[in-house]
């Protein structure tokens, strides 16, 4: 059981630094991206038709490839809007100007302190 847990412990560990890493992208582009501005073209799932499973998201075009971006609590946007984003170098991740990643990096904070922990429990 000790050494399931301790195997375990290790995937929570690694998983949290991929979290970790996907913030810290983030945070650097929303500290040194690109800004670009693109137009709604759809809203596949609108905020009113969103789940646990489904959530609500947005499509638009950017260099002539369809992209989609969660809305993220913006439900007001619809088709044909102007949208502020920020972008980074390869042009594959996408944020709002004014989105919030601090939760992101508290939840990968959380996952990495409990991996240690889990990790530590199974070693004694």
């Amino acid at each position: 059981m000790d050494k399931m847990l301790k195997y375990a412990s290790i995937l929570i560990i690694l998983i949290s630094f991929v979290s970790f890493y996907r913030t810290f992208q983030e945070y650097k582009i929303l500290n040194s991206g690109n800004k670009i501005s693109v137009s709604v073209f759809s809203v596949p799932i609108s905020c009113s038709e969103s789940s646990k499973t489904s959530k609500a998201y947005f499509t638009f075009y950017f260099n002539e490839k369809k992209q989609s971006k969660r809305l993220e609590g913006r439900c007001s946007i619809n088709v044909g809007d102007k949208i502020n984003l920020i972008t980074n170098e390869t042009k594959d991740i996408f944020l709002f100007e004014d989105e919030d990643i601090h939760f992101k990096f508290l939840a990968g904070l959380l996952i990495f302190v409990a991996g240690i922990y889990c990790y530590f429990k199974a070693s004694k």
